[in-house]
């Protein structure tokens, strides 16, 4: 009989939502699973050097999988970049850009993220005109909390060139003040103009954000995720990590077709390996529903606006059907119910093929959306999360009718669609995957309002969600994604019983122990 390398006894296994239940023990071997059963069952399997890890009635559950996250930006914001997501008034988000620019070097940018002006009392973000009134002998640029709009100082707007003068890319916005001069807020494809004038980073850079970020997720538990959109040079780092095994967790990279300021980039070489696939085109259709440039039917609550969609329509659906006809999965970027519909138009001209499709967000989808979706076999990729962090600014900037199907996780469910749940990070601060599974139970933003409560799910099925769903959209269910013999022994130990947690308090479970094929990677 071959021996375990490691077991683990009287635990409270979730197996997954189609999984015998009742299990209290696992064994590895290798990086993979040897066997799911009662204590005796695998007890059986040790011998003089298994490991032994004893749960005391702790939770063992299959890896959680980020579905889509923005890795190397989750890990700027760990190492260089100014973090602003929970300043909580232009003068406190005023006060952290003089800090940080007092730290620069002469003449250097100054890059911050995270700021919502849903927070602010003064119930705006930043223009050029604060900024400058903070810093003014260096360019400064803020990018918002969704990362689809961005605030510049003057120095910022005459590095990139930009006056009253200067006309937008299509699909992108500059904003122009009563006096037709800029404002500094530029959003969508218009950021470009500033970004790509940015000094980029050095390629140790990329890689220790990646690292950095990827162990972050690791101690939430997270041993798959997701980079939703990178563009070529980032795919050279991925490539690197990999092949140097510096990858800490699995990672499904998704390959930008549409590379802002640069054009349109190559299909890349696919690549399917332990820890690293690439096999996913990203595109954007439309903006953010939090900073209101999601393209709607209707205009937003509090603007005469009704959002931008970001790409031609010919333009990406040549795009799509190259990488369609070449075997790649197509994920797209899709929020408001207008960038819905162009992009199930697409996939609908694509027909069926080797890979199932994705959209990203599918954040407010009607009926009809949902039936052709899931005709199509496309996985929804929300964010429940959103619920929660984002849950004031949808109330605020959405109708009555769109805030009622705002992210409808069990109407996607109901309708046959497979759901795979992930935090966007780092638009949202807290990307637990334990904060999304109660926000998709509780449908509760963190003012304590209800958002869409009749789109709340199951705990079984915000697990399965997180853990199975996410693995259909990296292409790795063969793989991951519950627990049961022959699978990878990706795993995670909670610090009590996820099953007889009420849902308000599942956030105060921690993560005990990860493990990545076997091996533990993080241990509380």
């Amino acid at each position: 009989m071959h021996r375990a390398d490691t077991i683990f006894l009287n635990g409270a296994l979730w197996t997954g939502l189609d999984e015998r239940h009742g299990h209290t023990a696992l064994a590895i071997r290798g990086d993979r699973i040897a066997a799911v059963g009662t204590d005796d069952d695998v007890r059986n399997l040790r011998g003089p050097g298994t490991r032994v890890v004893d749960l005391a009635g702790r939770t063992l559950l299959p890896g959680f999988v980020d579905a889509h996250a923005h890795i190397w930006k989750i890990g700027h914001l760990l190492t260089t970049l100014l973090d602003v997501r929970n300043a909580e008034s232009l003068a406190a988000l005023g006060a952290r850009v003089r800090d940080k620019a007092a730290t620069l070097a002469e003449g250097a940018w100054l890059y911050g993220r995270g700021y919502n002006e849903a927070r602010f009392p003064e119930g705006r973000g930043p223009t050029r005109h604060d900024l400058d009134a903070i810093v003014s002998d260096r360019p400064v640029v803020l990018m918002r909390t969704c990362a689809h709009i961005i605030a510049c100082n003057s120095r910022a707007l005459e590095a990139a060139g930009i006056t009253r003068d200067t006309a937008p890319p299509h699909g992108g916005e500059i904003g122009h003040d009563d006096a037709g001069e800029p404002t500094g807020v530029l959003s969508e494809r218009a950021m470009s103009l500033v970004l790509q004038r940015m000094p980029a980073p050095a390629a140790a850079d990329y890689e220790a954000m990646i690292t950095t970020a990827i162990r972050h997720q690791v101690a939430h538990g997270i041993t798959s995720t997701n980079d939703a959109g990178v563009a070529p040079e980032l795919l050279d780092a991925y490539r690197r990590l990999d092949h140097e095994h510096r990858l800490p967790a699995r990672v499904n990279v998704m390959a930008l077709r549409i590379v802002e300021g640069v054009g349109v980039a190559p299909l890349p070489s696919k690549h399917a390996g332990d820890r690293l696939r690439i096999d996913t085109v990203k595109f954007f259709a439309d903006g953010g529903l939090s900073g209101a440039t999601a393209a709607l039917s209707v205009p937003y609550r509090h603007a005469g606006t009704r959002g931008v969609l970001r790409m031609d329509e010919q333009e990406f659906l040549a795009l799509a059907r190259e990488a369609h006809e070449a075997g790649w999965r197509v994920a797209t970027h899709a929020i408001g119910d207008v960038a819905i519909d162009q992009v199930l138009r697409v996939y609908e001209a694509l027909g069926r093929g080797p890979m199932r499709h994705r959209i990203e967000h599918f954040g407010l989808p009607g009926p009809g959306h949902l039936a052709r979706a899931a005709r199509l076999g496309i996985i929804a990729v929300p964010q429940t999360i959103f619920v929660q962090a984002l849950g004031r600014n949808f109330r605020q900037y959405l109708p009555d009718a769109l805030l009622t199907r705002t992210y409808p996780v069990r109407a996607m469910l109901d309708a046959g669609i497979t759901v795979a749940l992930s935090s966007d990070a780092p638009v949202v601060e807290n990307d637990s995957p334990l904060a999304g599974i109660q926000a998709a139970i509780l449908r509760r933003d963190d003012e304590g309002q209800d958002v869409a409560p009749a789109e709340a799910i199951t705990l079984d099925e915000a697990l399965d969600a997180y853990t199975r769903g996410g693995a259909i959209a990296s292409g790795d269910e063969a793989d991951r994604g519950c627990l049961r013999e022959g699978m990878r022994a990706d795993l995670v130990v909670l610090s009590g019983n996820v099953l007889t947690t009420p849902p308000d308090a599942l956030t105060a479970l921690q993560v005990s122990g990860t493990w990545v094929g076997g091996q533990p990677v993080f241990a509380a």
